[in-house]
């Protein structure tokens, strides 16, 4: 039965928003991989746009109420400019740290969809 309530409006509105971010959770993911493809090519570039990815979607994951993606996400931006701030070659355990970083959101999206109603 709909209601009037603007409580349960602003509800509604807000778990549709949620659910739209989840959608949109496979093109963010997607996006983390792509960037981290180019990184044998121009690690430089590449680091400093999964930075600000995974800073985005830092920010992103707590507004949104998933606390999970979030800290993942921070993670990532964290080892991103650890390894910016370093300008050393980046070392197979580099990219397979990037790489784990990526597979622990894409994780901490699939359990946010799973909770979402």
């Amino acid at each position: 039965m709909p209601t009037n309530d603007p409580d349960d409006v602003l509800a509604q509105q807000l778990r549709q928003l949620r659910r739209e971010y989840l959608a949109d959770s496979v093109k963010r993911v997607a996006e983390l991989r792509a960037l981290q493809a180019e990184l044998p090519r121009d690690p430089r570039a590449a680091l400093g746009s999964l930075r600000q990815a995974f800073h985005r979607l830092a920010g992103s994951g707590g507004s949104y109420g998933f606390p999970l993606v979030s800290a993942r996400s921070r993670e990532g931006e964290g080892l991103a400019q650890r390894l910016e701030a370093a300008g050393s070659p980046l070392a197979p355990a580099d990219l397979a740290a990037i790489g784990a970083c990526i597979a622990a959101i894409d994780a901490a999206f699939a359990e946010a969809r799973s909770t979402v109603e």
